[in-house]
Formats: structure tokens, C-alpha cells, sequence
């Protein structure tokens, strides 16, 4: 008889979350992690695995299997949740969703700016038939799926070039006629599609300008084309709102969800091999049992704070520059997380990337940057301060942004919760510093001090965006319409700067 001790540290184990409704007031928030052992013992007879080693390590693979299922299907969560938020603000599956006034701190949006008019569409179904998208010109936007895999970008970095017009989203194996006057984007990977499109009032003129623009974009079945349904918009105003996901358990739930509607790519078929243990038939239904609501709630908590480990301590962090703290703004090398080799083969599926920077960023760009001056925008993350110490709503902080960005449009310094990855919530009620605020107060030699901190800089007030104290916050300081010294890195933003407290 042959004996090992397998000793399992799950370090991960407790990444607690409060059980609040996901469309609550109150986002889901962690709070303290434990640790715990546990031990199993594997014991061969004659060279098989004994009975009681057999249950051990099936629970052992089943845990591990949910747990990478959990990572891999973190974005889903993603654009679930915005489905759910936006049911929310009624409307039907097919009405143009329209934040009027902005987005707002009260409006939980991951990482959305505040500066321009935001126009969405559901999760739409292409299996069912192509989809028609009218959208306007001057904006900018972009088509994903249900698992954040970029399909194709529309405005002044698509094919329409900054002048509107129309696409037809089809399936994977649609094999109908394609229609001259169209921008045709297929959909390999899942069956269901988003839309995302900005409007600008710098570009429009005004607020109202933008939102009326933003009224004009459409969405309908391509069978409908010759007599379209009644064109549909909700509008969100200051409403409350929120795209929040499950961060617990319950994510298994909606992802079971998922793909009870969606056909399974074939890079997650593995997944969904091991899920059907804990059960989950893709296609037909969703029914864990007691045991596997154990093993559910186990990985949940471990695979949480996997996530957030990916999203705030990246192993795979890339600087933007050698001597500064901002860090690239998309992780992943290719806008399907698949990236391909010399020979044009897929190498492999960038998980990581994926499941870390869509914690808190939802669609997806096919050119995630800007390749020609003028369009477009260069996103960069900010988690740290010039020291490397992270970022912490305690603290004041000073950004001097420099006189004469060579932008196109504008510049805009975003404030984001860790907890919430939306706006900083405070009585202030403020998210954002923008340039096109003509009230900022300028330095002598026209570069702009933007604060960041619980109490305000006397005669900076215009210039401050309040903290919360002891919650952690982030940047992703966007350049619009970036031109050739910000492409090639030849002007370069400062670092954060810690001041005072």
C-alpha cells in the first residue's frame, strides 16, 4: 500500500462579499480575506487510487475546474451585467439606451467618461437573423460580444470614417447575401452582440446637440429593412444605475445563464466539459445540486480574488513609459484575446488579460489605441502614484497636466473606485477633470494642477475632485484625438504625484 499527503493551502479561499442585491445603492464590496488547509490523503492499493482518494481528488478537480470557468467566463459577467442594467431602465431588447446627461457618479459604468453622450444597444441576438445598426456621424463606437471580443469599431476609426452610415452584424455560419451598402461584422464567437457609440457636445456644439445625434442611431432585424419597427430610445438621466455582476456564487448563475442561451465557442468547450459536473448542460439548462453549490461557493471566493490580484497587481503590467507610473491601457495583444503566430495559428487565449482589465473596462475596441493622428483616443491606466505607492482616497494628490497637449479634441482625468470601478461617489458629486472646462485655473505658464484628495486645495477648488478616505481609486487619463508626439511618446504625461497628508 502505497501513501501521500496532499496538503492543498487554499490562500484564496475567503474573498468575502457583502450579499447585496447587484443592482442595489450599495455596490458589492470585498472586505477581509482568510486563509485555511486542508488536507487530503491519496492512498493506492495494488496501483489504483482507493475509493475515498478518488471522491477527494474528483472534488479537488471540480473546485480547480469551476474556479478557471470563473476566470475565463469573468467578461461574460461583463456585458451581462450592462444587459441587466439597461432591462433595468426599460425600454425593449431592441430600444437605443441614451445617458442624457452624462454619466454620472451615481451611474455605475466601468471606467465611462464623463465628457461625452453614451448611446448602447442589448445583448442582441444575430442567430436569429443579421442586425441592422444605423449609427450617425461624428461619433465614435464599437461592436463586441457577450465575451468582450472586439468585432469591428464604427466613426472616424472604422470603416465609415467619421461619416455614419450602416452595418449588418451577422452570425458565424451566416451564408445569406450581403447587401451592398452595408459594413458587414461577423460574430465567431458568440451569437450575441453590443453596441456602444459617442457622441461629442465639444464636436456637436452643445449637450442637446450630442443627444439628439445620439437619437438618430438605430438597431433592427435585417428582415424588417423595407418597414423597420418604431425607432425606440430610453433615456437614463439622472436615474441610478448600475452594470454590477455578481462577485460571488451567484456569477455561476448568470453564467449558467449565458450559455443556456448562447452556442459555446470552441475555446471554451473544455470549460463547459467540466461544468456539466456541477451542472450545467449548455443549451438546455442550469442545475447545480448541494454539493455543487459547496464547490461553487468555494471557487467563487477564490477565483474573485484571482481576478482583482489580475486586475490591481498585474504580473503581466506593461509601463507606457521607462520612467513613469502609467501603465498600457489594454493588456492583451490582439482585440479577441487570440493572438496568432508567424504561420497565422492562434498560439493562445489571453486570459489573464482578459479576465483583469474587463473587471473594470466593458466593450471592446478592434484598434484599442490610435494609429493615425487625430482619432481616436490613448488610453492610460493609473493605479500608482510617482513613489509606486498605490493610490488611496486618504491621501491628496496633484497631476500637473502640461500647457498645449497636442490633442485633436480634448484631454479628461477620470477618477474611478477599486470597489465599484465607476465614478468616486461623494457629496461632491464630481468625476472627472475635462479640459474643456473653462473654469479650471491655470498656472502662469498655462499648464493645468489637477487635485485629487479629501479636503480641497484653497484656490484650486475648480481643479479638485473629492475621495473617499481609505478607498482605493484609479485613472484611465484619456487623450482624444491624439496627435504624432503623443503616438510616437514624444510628449509624455507626468506621474501622480503625492503632496501633503
Amino acid at each position: 500500500m502505497k501513501k501521500l499527503i496532499l496538503s492543498t493551502a487554499l490562500i484564496l479561499s475567503t474573498c468575502l462579499l457583502a450579499a447585496t442585491p447587484v443592482h442595489s445603492e450599495e455596490a458589492l464590496t470585498p472586505v477581509e480575506t482568510t486563509s485555511s488547509e486542508s488536507a487530503a490523503v491519496i492512498e493506492y492499493k495494488g496501483g489504483y487510487p482507493t475509493a475515498a482518494t478518488a471522491e477527494a481528488m474528483f472534488e479537488e478537480y471540480d473546485y480547480q475546474a469551476a474556479t478557471q470557468f470563473y476566470i475565463w467566463g469573468y467578461a461574460y459577467l461583463n456585458s451581462i451585467g450592462l444587459d441587466k442594467g439597461l432591462a433595468a431602465m426599460g425600454g425593449s431588447k431592441w430600444a437605443n439606451y441614451i445617458f442624457d446627461q452624462r454619466i454620472q457618479p451615481q451611474h455605475q459604468v466601468m471606467t465611462a467618461n464623463g465628457e461625452v453622450i453614451y448611446f448602447w444597444s442589448r445583448a442582441l441576438d444575430v442567430s436569429k437573423g443579421p442586425i441592422v445598426f444605423e449609427v450617425p456621424p461624428r461619433g465614435r463606437g464599437h461592436f463586441w460580444d457577450l465575451s468582450q471580443r472586439a468585432l469591428g469599431d464604427v466613426g472616424d476609426i472604422g470603416p465609415d470614417g467619421g461619416k455614419g452610415g450602416k452595418y449588418l452584424l451577422v452570425a458565424r455560419d451566416y451564408d445569406g447575401p450581403e447587401p451592398e451598402g452595408y459594413h458587414i461584422y461577423r460574430s465567431p464567437y458568440s451569437d450575441f452582440v453590443m453596441f456602444v457609440g459617442r457622441a461629442f457636445p465639444e464636436g456637436e456644439g452643445s449637450l442637446a446637440n450630442a443627444v439628439n445625434l445620439a437619437k438618430t442611431a438605430r438597431w433592427y432585424p435585417y428582415s424588417e429593412e423595407g418597414s423597420p419597427p418604431a425607432h425606440e430610445t430610453v433615456l437614463i438621466g439622472d436615474r441610478r444605475f448600475s452594470q454590477e455582476w455578481p462577485r460571488d456564487a451567484r456569477a455561476f448563475d448568470w453564467l449558467g445563464e449565458a450559455f443556456i442561451g448562447d452556442r459555446p465557442p470552441a475555446e471554451g468547450l473544455a470549460h463547459l466539459g467540466n461544468m456539466r459536473r456541477l451542472g450545467l448542460t449548455p443549451g438546455e439548462s442550469w442545475k447545480p445540486d448541494e454539493r455543487a453549490k459547496k464547490i461553487l461557493d468555494r471557487a467563487a471566493k477564490a477565483a474573485e480574488a484571482i481576478v482583482l490580484s489580475m486586475a490591481y497587481r498585474d504580473r503581466n503590467e506593461t509601463l507606457m513609459y521607462e520612467d513613469r507610473n502609467w501603465v498600457v491601457g489594454f493588456r492583451n495583444k490582439n482585440p479577441q484575446f487570440l493572438p496568432k503566430g508567424e504561420d497565422g495559428l492562434f498560439t493562445h487565449e489571453e486570459v489573464e488579460e482578459r479576465a483583469g482589465l474587463w473587471h473594470q473596462i466593458v466593450g471592446n475596441f478592434m484598434e484599442q489605441g490610435s494609429s493615425k493622428p487625430g482619432t481616436g483616443q490613448f488610453p492610460l491606466l493609473g493605479y500608482k502614484d510617482d513613489k509606486g505607492e498605490m493610490l488611496n482616497g486618504s491621501h491628496t494628490y496633484r497631476l500637473r497636466m502640461q500647457a498645449d497637449i497636442p490633442v485633436a479634441q480634448f484631454w479628461q482625468m477620470p477618477i474611478y473606485s477599486s470597489k465599484t470601478r465607476a465614478f468616486v461617489e461623494t457629496d461632491q458629486h464630481r468625476g472627472a477633470i475635462t479640459s474643456t472646462d473653462e473654469n479650471l485655473v491655470k498656472n502662469a505658464d498655462g499648464s493645468i494642477d489637477v487635485y485629487i484628495g479629501p479636503e480641497a486645495p484653497k484656490g484650486y477648488e475648480p481643479n479638485w475632485i473629492k475621495t473617499n478616505p481609505d478607498e482605493g481609486w484609479f485613472t484611465l487619463l484619456r487623450l482624444y484625438g491624439p496627435l504624432e508626439p503623443i503616438l510616437n511618446k514624444e510628449w509624455q504625461p507626468n506621474d501622480i504625484e503625492r503632496i501633503g497628508q
